[in-house]
């Protein structure tokens, strides 16, 4: 994908995604047909959100009653060649990923593969420890329930890069958490506190996840998650990996810089600003959007997954139908009740298994999962009791997809 280096300045990006929001619904029929019910008030706070944070472009989506409902799309994926945002262009999903990567590893465990509180090191062929504390196991629980004391080190943030990892998975996994390993720094990968004693979110934990799911399976993540998972809900335009996908209908990540203020968050004590080519973050110059190249990342089951809105909705039902789609099973509902169990409180509300709880719609328990990462924010959130579900992909960090996906879900029984 091609990487802006220049920026397109506030003023005039401002003029045109406005443009843009207003005239979704003029791009031809493919827009007028993501729009199933028409909301003017959802349309006008998008848009108001939208020039608040300077953001490019959103899609966005609610499902109830086993469909699509609602859906429209606003700004820009591409700025530079003004291409609109689709429901069907792939982006990184960031951290929404966590959910797919502890989807499939709960197939496993309904299977009895193994327990929620077995140490993950009788499942691999070297232990990990907290060096500080060796003889307190790190657990499945643990790691879906960022305890386990990983930490997101500097070389977490130096693994970011244009294109896909030149290591494999078992390769990042093993240099990262085993003594003597081509990553391993045991300061900067560990946490001083002990397994279980605290609540810290991680990233590396949940590329442990994927190799865990390989260890017992037998089979590479990305294959088993093909089999498993993205064949059975008709997920064909989803992929770990870069290689896999059409970039020409790849969305770009931008990042907004204005002034002294470089929109975008810190990963491993790194700044990552914009990821181009040759660098791992890279300061821009000038005020505007900044694009990133479309990176990656060997510890790709935390974040990396790419995939569309039309297709995450397809994930969203199933859970929402108790594990099935189309006839196709990928978890049982006993299992999902197991993920969607409060665990303790955590720093987005309250800790299930990889999910979290976020305040009530309607008095109904509200779970789900955002993302973060150099040019995207996302989110997605489930109101099991009501078959709800708001998706939203934003292609600007710092655009708060928590504020869209409340409002969707507040006037989801109207549309």
């Amino acid at each position: 994908m091609k990487s802006l280096h220049q920026g397109m300045d506030r003023r005039n990006f401002l003029s045109s995604a406005v443009l843009a929001a207003g005239g979704a619904h003029l791009w031809g029929a493919e827009s007028v047909r993501q729009a199933s019910n028409s909301s003017p008030e959802i349309d006008a706070f998008i848009r108001e959100r939208m020039a608040t944070y300077s953001i490019a472009g959103v899609a966005a989506c609610v499902v109830k009653d086993d469909r699509m409902v609602w859906s429209n799309t606003y700004g820009f994926a591409d700025l530079e060649r003004q291409i609109p945002m689709n429901l069907d262009w792939v982006q990184n999903i960031c951290s929404i990923s966590k959910t797919f990567a502890t989807t499939a590893l709960m197939q496993l465990w309904q299977q009895g593969r193994f327990q929620l509180d077995d140490d993950v090191s009788d499942y691999m062929s070297f232990p990990v420890r907290n060096p500080s504390h060796a003889d307190v196991p790190i657990t499945f629980r643990l790691l879906l329930t960022h305890q386990s004391s990983i930490r997101d080190g500097e070389w977490y943030g130096r693994g970011y890069q244009c294109g896909d990892p030149t290591v494999s998975l078992a390769e990042w996994i093993e240099g990262y958490l085993q003594p003597g390993g081509q990553f391993y720094d045991a300061p900067e990968n560990f946490q001083a506190w002990a397994p279980g004693d605290r609540w810290d979110y991680n990233n590396v934990a949940f590329g442990l996840v994927g190799y865990l799911v390989e260890q017992i399976s037998g089979e590479l993540f990305t294959d088993y998650c093909r089999e498993h998972l993205f064949q059975p809900l008709g997920l064909n335009e989803t992929s770990w990996y870069l290689a896999d996908i059409d970039l020409s209908r790849h969305v770009v990540p931008y990042t907004y810089v204005e002034g002294d203020e470089i929109r975008s968050p810190t990963w491993g004590g790194r700044p990552l600003g914009v990821i181009l080519e040759g660098s791992g973050s890279t300061v821009p110059v000038g005020d505007g959007h900044h694009a990133s190249c479309a990176y990656n990342h060997p510890n790709f089951p935390d974040g990396f997954l790419r995939t569309s809105v039309r297709q995450l909705s397809r994930f969203a039902r199933a859970y929402l139908n108790g594990g099935v789609l189309d006839g196709q099973r990928i978890l049982e509902e006993s299992t999902i009740r197991e993920m969607f169990q409060p665990q303790l409180p955590g720093g987005f509300g309250t800790q299930g298994l990889t999910w979290y709880t976020y305040p009530d719609v309607r008095g109904k328990e509200v779970w789900g999962h955002g993302g973060s990462d150099p040019g995207i924010n996302t989110g997605i959130r489930l109101v099991p009791d009501e078959g709800i579900a708001a998706i939203v992909f934003i292609n600007t960090w710092g655009g708060n997809p928590s504020q869209m996906t409340r409002r969707l879900l507040e006037e989801a029984p109207g549309l």
